[in-house]
């Protein structure tokens, strides 16, 4: 890379280890520090999404710097890097001696690095290294009791931290950095002994003064979230008087009647300007709720999947403070979390575009104080009827209120110039709000174009007039202002706006748009920025891009009056394409070890590379929600080709989303192998569904599911489908306590798995031995069978295996009555549970539980309460809320005991 000339924008992280010349320090030892500190960063990185081979990195000696590329969000980055970093340094320091423990400071920066022969340099890089080398930052660790001290630069501060929940800004302290002939300001905080929570003054008042990012009140997060409102908002005088008239009053202004949250539905047709509506009201009077202003488009209407409850409360809680990391799996508990925050609490909720009751009723506080406002095309009928919603609906302006509208836009000299065409305007555009505000748009911004001009371009066509009549709804009536951008595209641009139109998730990528477009990548890349120009698709982070929702349905009607069935299938076809080659590419680099689905998966035109596990997981993670739209895509027009290799590949789902999402997908995959008559892949997918729903301990399903692939195991010769059966009929019986009869059907897969000569299958037969003669009481049996376990997962390669087979080997040893011997093998296995992100609720959470449980029989209460902690956080996290709360039992008992 420092071949390279020019510049580049990038986030600095300058990381120095605090005593590395220290006299005790032996060679041997440093080298063991400069291990812990490389294993460390990558860990942190790695924890953020970004892929380590990526960045630029130097090192020296004691220290190192690392370029992160300017494309990463900063705020993702920090919010997850920080914790990450603590837990690597902690579990490197708990396993080594002091001479080779680490403390470390870190710095924060960013901006443009220049590149050539040399390397690199910059005026940020050196600020950076003079932010680390800063005596308030020594001091800080060298007082700490915690592993790390971080600073940030003032410009990184105020422009991401400040801005960052999750990175607790109220807990950095502002410090004068006077180094060399570097003066400054730096903030520093410490991520595990964090100062109080006591944010500066002028901190708060600027965060107020920008709509949207959250304010911090005595070392409370106070969201603002509400998008801009349009400048000319006209009329709606008396709809404006009713919401005023319901804000809930002040407190100490309630009477004896016992008080609920104040909901309110504002429905009406599409293109009233309900949206309009709720945010200018909104703004007018979010002063009235000193708690915050939540805002979220539920996309209930238009095309793609509306958001989830959950994604909505996933939203709502980072907004109020609530790291990543905290935020529970399950819906229920989410709402409960959310309604927790709001208790007491005075705050305004704008839920817009809603689709149904039961998608806003999760959203909802659940004490009086608060007040919600909902939006959307249905009248909501369920929250006036069950929750005691007010309604409030739209109508058409009245002809004053949209000469209002119409004259703001244009101006009035303008408007006055052109009485008729204006009136022709209000007309034709039926007094329908968003037709107008677009209508009149399009002249106001062209001074070329007369008032009668835009008139006439209406009149055109009689479908235009149509759209824009008074029981048109959104779609229909921006569809001919639409038609004006679009007619401007040369048939490239055309031609590729409309098939991104056909596209199932919500947002996409270079590739994918390539792939619909049957066109090499970078033949598209130059049609996306096009489009991007003419504001008909708009830029994400990340190189990706995502349509409004109305330019989308656009796009797709454009499809289907311009281009053939056949066409809009062949786009459809190589877009499938696409995902499944490139997921079942992921899948591969990851689950190499597995089973994998005999199926014929078709390579694309253009195939996006994946090289490296790191880089698979990084694009299945970007790519999880197209990924699960196109299976959902595949499977409803029954393109049972696509649907069941997509659906075996999308096990990455249980590491990224959820055990449940992904026998979600397992159903898809079976109805279509059913569907074609493939045994063996309706076998393999069975499997999966029966084991994920022992997991689960969903006995019923697994049983049901595992007890028809055995049926359709005996009719296959697959030896290695038999030990997979076997082993996964065991596997439900072990977790049902019935150990006997679980060792009976294990003792049939083990000589099995080794005649197929796979060696993590014996591995992994040897390890479920081994838990089976536990719970027999065969103690020194199953320490026999978990040695052997573990040194086949070494054999193999499969280091998420071995973390597990550490955890079998400890609870033997536990129960053998050595437990400083299992904590060790514990330790060891959650270093290598935190090295990849492969089913950590198996190799994080399993080993915490039995590394508590030695903690408490030696009498380490207090670190056996924050093990029980974690590995109950990192169940639910994870989807495994049974789990959970079998470990908070044992929690529970051990702090219900003197």
């Amino acid at each position: 890379m420092a071949a390279r000339r020019g510049s580049r924008h990038h986030l600095i992280v300058v990381a120095d280890v605090e005593g590395f010349g220290d006299r005790r320090r032996t060679g041997p030892h440093q080298r063991a520090v400069r291990d812990g500190l490389y294993e460390a960063i990558e860990a942190a990185f790695t924890a953020t999404g970004v892929v380590w081979r990526d960045c630029y990195h130097e090192d020296r000696g004691d220290a190192v710097f690392v370029l992160v590329p300017g494309e990463v969000d900063k705020a993702a980055f920090v919010e997850a890097a920080l914790p990450t970093l603590v837990t690597r340094l902690r579990v490197h320091n708990d396993a080594h001696p002091e001479a080779q423990r680490i403390r470390l400071r870190i710095a924060l920066h960013a901006g443009e690095v220049g590149y050539d022969e040399h390397g690199v340099t910059s005026s940020s890089l050196t600020l950076a290294f003079r932010l680390c080398d800063a005596p308030p930052l020594k001091t800080a660790l060298a007082t700490s009791p915690g592993v790390l001290a971080v600073i940030a630069s003032d410009w990184l501060f105020d422009d991401v931290i400040r801005h960052t929940p999750g990175a607790a800004p109220a807990t950095w302290r502002t410090v004068s950095v006077e180094v060399k002939e570097v003066t400054t300001t730096g903030w520093i905080t410490l991520p595990d002994h964090p100062y109080p929570a006591a944010p500066d003054p002028t901190t708060a008042l600027t965060r107020a003064s920008h709509p949207g990012h959250p304010n911090v009140v005595s070392g409370r997060v106070v969201p603002r979230q509400l998008p801009g409102s349009v400048r000319d908002f006209t009329g709606r005088v008396e709809h404006l008087a009713a919401l005023d008239a319901l804000i809930p009053p002040e407190p100490g202004q309630y009477d004896e009647r016992p008080r609920s949250v104040v909901i309110t539905a504002v429905d009406g047709a599409g293109g009233m300007g309900k949206t309009t509506l709720a945010l200018h009201w909104a703004h007018r009077i979010q002063d009235r709720f000193p708690d915050g202003t939540l805002h979220v488009n539920l996309r209930g209407y238009g095309p793609g999947t509306p958001l989830t409850s959950g994604e909505a409360l996933s939203g709502f809680l980072r907004a109020l403070g609530v790291a990543a990391r905290g935020i529970p799996a399950d819906v229920d508990a989410q709402a409960a979390l959310l309604r927790s925050l709001l208790a007491g609490k005075r705050t305004l909720l704008v839920l817009d575009n809603a689709h149904s009751a039961e998608q806003v009723r999760p959203l909802l506080p659940g004490t009086a104080g608060c007040m919600v406002l909902v939006t959307s095309r249905d009248s909501l009928t369920g929250l006036v009827v069950t929750d005691a919603a007010h309604r409030l609906t739209l109508d058409l302006l009245t002809p004053p209120e949209a000469l209002d509208l119409v004259t703001g836009i244009l101006g009035a000299e303008r408007a006055a110039a052109e009485p008729d065409a204006v009136a022709a305007l209000l007309r034709q555009c039926a007094r329908l709000p968003l037709a107008l505000r677009v209508a009149a748009s399009r002249a106001a911004a062209h001074p070329h174009l007369t008032v009668a001009d835009v008139v006439t371009e209406l009149a055109d066509d009689h479908t235009r007039l149509d759209v824009l009549s008074e029981f048109a709804d959104e779609r229909a009536a921006v569809r001919a202002v639409f038609d004006w951008s679009y007619r401007r595209l040369p048939p490239e641009q055309a031609r590729l706006f409309r098939r991104l139109g056909l596209h199932p998730g919500p947002d996409l990528s270079l590739p994918a748009a390539a792939a619909l477009a049957e066109l090499p990548p970078m033949d598209t890349r130059p049609l996306l920025a096009a489009l991007a120009g003419a504001h008909l698709i708009e830029p994400t982070a990340g190189g990706r891009y995502r349509f409004h929702d109305l330019l989308r349905a656009y796009a797709a009607d454009q499809a289907r009056h311009h281009d053939t069935d056949e066409d809009r299938e062949r786009a459809l076809e190589a877009l499938l394409t696409f995902y499944t080659y490139t997921v079942c590419t992921a899948d591969h680099y990851i689950y190499h070890l597995f089973v994998q689905m005999p199926a014929a998966v078709a390579v694309p035109r253009h195939p996006h590379l994946i090289d490296t596990p790191d880089e698979a997981w990084a694009w299945l993670g970007t790519e999880r929600a197209n990924i699960l739209a196109a299976l959902q895509h595949a499977a409803e027009r029954r393109l049972d080709h696509h649907t069941i290799p997509l659906a075996h590949a999308c096990r990455f789902i249980c590491s990224l989303g959820s055990p449940q999402e992904w026998i979600r997908a397992h159903d898809a995959g079976i109805t279509a192998a059913k569907r074609v008559g493939n045994r063996t892949q309706e076998a393999i997918l069975l499997i999966d569904r029966g084991e994920t729903a022992s997991d689960l301990g969903w006995w019923d399903q697994a049983h049901t599911d595992l007890d028809h692939a055995a049926t359709l195991v005996r009719q296959l010769d697959d030896p290695r489908l038999r030990v997979s059966d076997f082993n996964g009929r065991g596997l439900l019986l072990l977790r049902q306590g019935r150990f006997q009869e679980a060792v009976g059907l294990l003792k049939l897969a083990l000589p099995l798995s080794k005649e197929i000569g796979s060696v993590r299958w014996e591995a992994v037969v040897e390890g479920n031995l081994s838990t089976a003669h536990l719970g027999l009481g065969h103690s020194q049996i199953a320490l026999e069978y978990a040695e052997r376990g573990l040194r086949l997962r070494r054999q193999a390669g499969d280091l998420t295996g071995e973390a597990t087979a550490l955890t079998h080997l400890a609870r033997a040893w536990r129960q053998l009555g050595a437990p400083e011997k299992a904590i060790a093998l514990c330790r060891d296995a959650i270093a290598l549970g935190y090295s990849t992100p492969l089913n950590r609720y198996e190799t994080i959470a399993g080993p915490l539980d039995v590394l508590a449980t030695c903690l408490h029989q030696l009498g380490r209460t207090d670190e056996a309460i924050s093990c029980w902690q974690e590995a109950a956080a990192v169940y639910d996290n994870a989807g495994y809320s049974h789990k959970a709360a079998e470990v908070r039992r044992r929690l529970s008992d051990a702090q219900a005991k003197p």
